[in-house]
C-alpha cells in the first residue's frame, strides 16, 4: 500500500488536479493508495494559483480575500478532521476544490455550508471545534512538518511505499501523470529522480519519524 501526504493550497487548483492524476493511477495501476491531506495557506501558492486561473494578484482587495477565502477553507477542513475524521475532511475539501475548479464558483461560507450540509454534518458542531486550542494544535503541527520536510512549493508530496523500506519520497513541485506512473508502477527512486526534470524528487526521514511528529495524521 501507499501512504501519500499531500502539502496542499486548500483552494488550489494544481492540487485539485494532482488529487484526480492519484484518483486516476489508482484506478488504472489498481494501488491502493491512501491519501492525508495538509493544507496551508502561502502567499507564494496564492499568488501561482491566481495566476493559473488568470485571476489579477495585484491589487491588495483580491490577495486579501482569497486569503480570507483560503483560512477560512483550511478551518473549516482541520475542524471536520478533528469532528468527524479524515475521510470526511477530505471529501469536504475534494469537493470544494471541484466547485471551484471550473471557474464558475467563487468560494463563499454559504457554499461551504452547503457542502457541509450535503455530507449531513453537524455545521454548529464544526463551528465548536474552531475555537477549541487543538484546531490552532493541528493546523500548527502541519506546519511544522512542512518546515521540517523543506516543503517549498504547493502542492508537494511525501510518498510511502510500505512494499519497500520506511523512508519517504519527496515531491516537491507540480508532477506529471507520467511521473506519477513511473513513481507507484515501478518504485525505482534512483531512475524517477535521474529523469525527473523539473520535480524535486528526493528520500526523506523515516516513516515512524514521520507519524511522531503529527499523530492527528494517523489512519482512523
Amino acid at each position: 500500500m501507499f501512504e501519500l501526504f499531500l502539502f496542499i493550497n486548500p483552494l488550489g487548483l494544481s492540487c485539485f488536479q494532482l488529487e484526480n492524476k492519484i484518483k486516476l493511477l489508482a484506478e488504472e495501476l489498481d494501488l491502493e493508495i491512501c491519501v492525508n491531506y495538509l493544507p496551508l495557506v502561502t502567499l507564494d501558492s496564492m499568488k501561482a494559483d491566481m495566476v493559473k486561473r488568470n485571476w489579477n494578484f495585484n491589487t491588495v482587495i483580491n490577495l486579501a480575500h482569497y486569503h480570507e477565502a483560503s483560512l477560512s477553507a483550511q478551518n473549516l477542513y482541520y475542524a471536520i478532521q478533528i469532528a468527524y475524521g479524515k475521510k470526511r475532511a477530505r471529501k469536504f475539501l475534494f469537493n470544494l476544490q471541484e466547485k471551484l475548479s471550473c471557474g464558475k464558483e467563487e468560494y463563499s461560507f454559504d457554499l461551504a455550508k452547503k457542502l457541509i450540509s450535503d455530507l449531513k454534518l453537524d455545521l454548529k458542531k464544526i463551528e465548536g471545534v474552531k475555537q477549541d486550542d487543538c484546531l490552532k494544535n493541528a493546523i500548527g503541527q502541519d506546519q511544522q512538518l512542512a518546515k521540517k520536510f523543506h516543503i517549498n512549493s504547493l502542492p508537494s508530496a511525501v510518498i510511502f511505499d510500505d512494499a519497500v523500506d520506511d523512508s519517504g519520497l519527496l515531491l516537491d513541485g507540480e508532477p506529471s501523470l507520467d511521473e506519477l506512473r513511473s513513481i507507484f508502477a515501478s518504485g525505482d527512486r534512483q531512475a524517477i529522480s535521474d529523469s525527473s526534470e523539473g520535480i524535486a524528487c528526493e528520500p526523506v526521514c523515516d516513516y515512524n519519524s514521520f507519524y511522531c511528529q503529527t499523530g492527528h495524521l494517523h489512519l482512523l
